[in-house]
């Protein structure tokens, strides 16, 4: 039950950083595009397009670097999860054999 809950916390911490980063990829692309037809329709000069590409990076590593840290975090909680559950496995299965060694 317990493993359980952690695999739904996990799942949950994902999702959060998911929608950072949808909203953050969605940002980016919305400066650009604003940052292109301003400058091609020439309401936006060169300094001011460089501005938003600029921004625009900004914007994309708030949301993805957030994202990175959650999956690193919660690949090594995965993985430490599974390491101890073979290494209690393991010493389960070890300990039976050696009571029935000890039995015969």
């Amino acid at each position: 039950m317990l493993l359980q809950l952690e695999i739904e916390k996990s799942k949950l911490n994902r999702e959060k950083s998911l929608l950072l980063l949808d909203k953050s990829l969605l940002m980016y692309f919305a400066f650009l595009i604003i940052g292109v037809v301003g400058f091609v329709n020439k309401y936006l000069d060169a300094r001011y397009l460089n501005i938003m590409i600029v921004l625009s990076f900004g914007v994309l590593a708030v949301g993805l670097v957030p994202y990175m840290l959650t999956m690193s975090r919660e690949e090594k909680k995965l993985n430490a999860l599974i390491a101890n559950f073979h290494g209690n496995s393991n010493g389960r299965s070890k300990d039976r054999r050696n009571k029935a060694k000890s039995r015969s």
